[in-house]
């Protein structure tokens, strides 16, 4: 069983369309969006079509929640808070139910190949499962053990802090090792936070217990030029991509 993650997506059209591409070509069982469709970026309507178009299974996170209302936007800073004013005004009403209907978590169970268990059981969330409303940053190794002593789920799939990781139950453990239980970040396809540029995504193959993480270079021109529409200068396109 393979299971493809994406995250964070930031209405970047050029990043998703090359992660997707990419990934196809791991022909992975699953794909799964751990959130954040819209923000930052200047194409919502197209992301969403994509993903709805290809049933890609999607949480909601806090960029899609600030859109639909359900979040303040005096949450957010500029110049995002303009991004998502811009979003709300511009934004197709299929796709503005489509973000309403997205749900802060789903759980789900694959099948496991070793003789010790049948199935693992996973939790796909934005933020963190505990208290994903608020939406904490599990951005240390330590907060993610915290969380996985409170849910019992063999894997929580997170978005968010736009860095790709995974961490285990137990100090000590690097990688995947049987066993354990993990968090595991598939890093951001839209808006990257780590020095560098390329989408990232990452593929679990539960039949060989492992997890890679990809980057994917992408055409970020396309991106920078597609902020046009919304009369955001170059220097602030640039800012809100990470690049």
């Amino acid at each position: 069983m393979k299971l493809a993650l994406i995250s964070d997506i930031h209405a970047n059209l050029a990043a998703l369309e090359a992660v997707l591409k990419h990934l196809d070509a791991q022909s992975p069982d699953a794909i799964f969006c751990l959130g954040d469709l819209v923000g930052y970026g200047p194409q919502p309507n197209e992301v969403i079509d994509l993903i709805r178009a290809r049933n890609i299974p999607c949480v909601e996170g806090n960029h899609d929640a600030g859109v639909t209302g359900r979040m303040p936007i005096d949450h957010f800073r500029e110049p995002n808070r303009s991004v998502i004013a811009w979003t709300r005004a511009n934004i197709t009403p299929e796709n503005m139910a489509y973000l309403k209907a997205l749900e802060l978590t789903k759980e789900s169970e694959f099948p496991a190949s070793g003789a010790e268990r049948q199935a693992y059981r996973v939790l796909f969330v934005h933020s963190s499962p505990v208290e994903p409303q608020n939406w904490h940053y599990l951005n240390s190794a330590v907060k993610c053990r915290a969380v996985l002593e409170q849910v019992p789920h063999d894997f929580v799939f997170v978005g968010h802090t736009h860095i790709p990781g995974i961490v285990a139950d137990e100090l000590g453990i690097m990688g995947m090792e049987t066993g354990y239980r993990y968090v595991i970040n598939p890093g951001a396809v839209g808006q990257t936070r780590d020095e560098d540029t390329r989408a990232a995504y990452a593929i679990l193959d539960l039949d060989a217990f492992t997890c890679t993480f990809h980057r994917v270079s992408y055409a970020i021109e396309e991106t920078l030029e597609a902020y046009h529409v919304m009369g955001v200068d170059r220097a602030t396109a640039k800012r809100l991509l990470h690049v």
